[in-house]
Formats: structure tokens, C-alpha cells, sequence
């Protein structure tokens, strides 16, 4: 018995959205903010950053390299900045900057979710952090059910 191989089209794996380093940073500066929300940082609420941070990096772009090192030093690098942002009186605006960058993106519903696994890991769901949870809900229309 003879296989016909001319008819079989070699696989092409295509991204349906190229994610790019710019994009990242967005993405690592709105976790980001809720790691800060209450203007002190915790451990856990670190830890939970890297590791919500690698889960997004293998659902989003699987091919890239992301380690735990390089997670907790951008976070590190950019701690006092985002302390800034929070203190400031147009986190808003930093928020719905942040969160315009990102609207192509697919996969809001993740990083919903790594938000509020961030913002309840100390323990303390403050107001800042529900607010931002809240408004990156309705910045990008996710709808109950919405898969």
C-alpha cells in the first residue's frame, strides 16, 4: 500500500497576534500596578506575580524566555515608578494608557484573572486594587461567561 503525499500541506503554525516586547511591558507594568496598589509590597504578592507572569508568558507566546529572575527584576527596576504611578493623582490615566496598548490582545480574560490572583494574595483586597480590577474590566468589556 502507497501513502499519496501530495495532497498532505505541510504545517504552518501562524500566531494569530504577534506579541512583542513593548507589549509585555504593558502587561508586566498593569500586574505590576496591583503589586503596588497599596503602596507596600509583600513576598507572597511577589510570588505570585512571577508566577502569574510565567503562566501568561506560556498561554501568550510559548516560544518566548521568561524567567523568574528576569520577572522579579523588572518588578524590582521598576518599583519605584510604579510607586510613582500610584501616587500620583492620574493613576487613572496611567491605568487607561497601560490598558489601551493591550486591546488587540486575546487573552484579557488571563490577565483579569492573574490580577485578582495577585491582588488577593497578601491577604488584603483593598479598594485600589478592586478599582483596578474593576476598571480593566470595563476599559476592555469582559463580560460575565465571556470565554
Amino acid at each position: 500500500m502507497t501513502l499519496k503525499t501530495h495532497n498532505i500541506k505541510p504545517s504552518t503554525k501562524t500566531k494569530s497576534y504577534d506579541f512583542g516586547a513593548s507589549q509585555w511591558k504593558h502587561v508586566m507594568k498593569l500586574l505590576g500596578l496591583v503589586v503596588v496598589a497599596d503602596r507596600r509590597v509583600f513576598p507572597e504578592t511577589v510570588d505570585t506575580y512571577v508566577k502569574a507572569m510565567r503562566e501568561l508568558a506560556i498561554v501568550i507566546d510559548p516560544s518566548i524566555v521568561m524567567t523568574n529572575r528576569m520577572i522579579k527584576d523588572w518588578l524590582c527596576l521598576n518599583k519605584e515608578a510604579l510607586l510613582a504611578d500610584i501616587n500620583s493623582l492620574e493613576y487613572d490615566s496611567v491605568l487607561i494608557e497601560t490598558l489601551s496598548h493591550m486591546k488587540s490582545l486575546p487573552h484579557k480574560l488571563d490577565v483579569v484573572t492573574a490580577m485578582m490572583r495577585i491582588a488577593i494574595a497578601d491577604g488584603d483586597y483593598s479598594d485600589m486594587k478592586k478599582m483596578f480590577i474593576k476598571k480593566t474590566i470595563l476599559y476592555w468589556n469582559i463580560r460575565p461567561g465571556k470565554a
